[in-house]
């Protein structure tokens, strides 16, 4: 995963914002919805996430 993307969705995590994050990972990513919720999530909780170079 991007970590542009992992940073943008992590920012509005923390702002409030999931369906915004759940829209960057999914744009970023072409995850489904339950994928991309998890991926929030973990950023959301400082859960490491695998990184794309």
């Amino acid at each position: 995963m991007p970590a542009e993307a992992q940073a943008d969705a992590r920012m509005f995590m923390l702002g409030g914002d999931t369906f915004r994050a759940l829209k960057v990972i999914v744009d970023a990513t072409g995850y489904d919805l339950r994928q991309a919720r998890d991926i929030v999530y973990a950023l959301a909780y400082d859960i490491e996430v695998p990184r794309k170079s």
